[in-house]
């Protein structure tokens, strides 16, 4: 079980890494416009099938197609790119941190509610006081010193909590279900790096048209970022899979928010010298307190 849980907070530590540097690289390059997340979505796309592709040549498993599974793929590919496009948009409008942030709370109360009522999953009272200093955490960081809060802005983080949530959800559900058909795990993760080629592929012609060819024109380095961004993102998602056959989202969502957290404001802090005052700093120590206590009832 250890073994599990420490691939799972590796999977988080390079994901925050991936999203602080390369992820916000893309964007400064390329934009955030529409062109620009079609050509992220279609890179992604490309190499998410590859990897698990070129793992599956060497496993014992092969490669599996069930209907259940299909429609769980491309739920999840919707509601991710619509994360990644508000992501971008976020990042444009405000604090890389704030918005990571955001997206690593991923709706804990509800995945967590999710997890105790409909996977029956064990809840403790140390898991209480954990994520009620977690939550703690993310209001204490994303104090901006008394300025106004922007109304619109506050709208994005929340469809980006949201959409954060089924992703995960989606995918845990998919892990864990006896019900239906399923496909092994590497398959699943081919089908989703499939069809979200396809369906951003599908979209080239509408930009085109309303853009003209020039909308796809950027710096070589945009492509590059992509890709790396996408090599990193595909091999951690791959491995949050075969880790949720067995850890309960109980746990992995609100320790997910606390390695979120810290990397979330530790990196941009670090790269991009984003400065964080007191009630920052609280809340980074509060969810590492958190993530400690989670860690604790393992």
């Amino acid at each position: 079980m250890l073994t599990y849980y420490l691939l799972y907070i590796i999977s988080l530590i390079v994901t925050g890494v991936n999203t602080t540097y390369l992820y916000k690289k893309f964007q400064l390059t390329a934009g955030t416009g529409l062109a620009a997340s079609i050509l992220y979505m279609i890179v992604n796309g490309v190499i998410s099938a590859i990897l698990p592709a070129v793992v599956l040549l060497f496993s014992p498993e092969s490669f599996e197609t069930t209907v259940y599974s299909l429609i769980f793929a491309a739920a999840t590919v919707i509601v991710a790119a619509l994360s990644t496009i508000l992501m971008f948009k976020a990042y444009e409008k405000g604090q890389i941190a704030i918005a990571n942030i955001c997206t690593t709370v991923g709706g804990i109360v509800l995945q967590c509610a999710w997890g105790v009522i409909f996977l029956k999953e064990d809840f403790s009272v140390k898991d209480l006081v954990a994520i009620v200093i977690m939550l703690i955490a993310v209001f204490l960081i994303m104090d901006r010193n008394g300025e106004k809060a922007d109304k619109k802005l506050i709208w994005l983080y929340v469809l980006i909590v949201l959409c954060s949530c089924a992703v995960n959800m989606f995918s845990k559900q998919h892990q864990v279900e006896t019900n239906f058909a399923t496909v092994n795990t590497l398959s699943y993760s081919i089908w989703i790096g499939v069809i979200r080629t396809v369906l951003f592929a599908a979209c080239i012609p509408y930009v085109l048209i309303k853009q003209g060819k020039n909308a796809f024109r950027f710096p070589k380095n945009a492509v590059g970022y992509a890709a790396g961004s996408s090599v990193f993102s595909g091999g951690c998602y791959i491995i949050q899979l075969f880790t949720a056959v067995v850890l309960p989202i109980v746990i992995t969502s609100p320790l997910s928010t606390g390695v979120g957290i810290l990397m979330s404001t530790l990196l941009p802090w670090f790269v991009y010298h984003e400065k964080m005052n007191k009630k920052q700093i609280a809340g980074v120590s509060l969810s590492l307190i958190g993530s400690v206590l989670f860690l604790i009832t393992v």
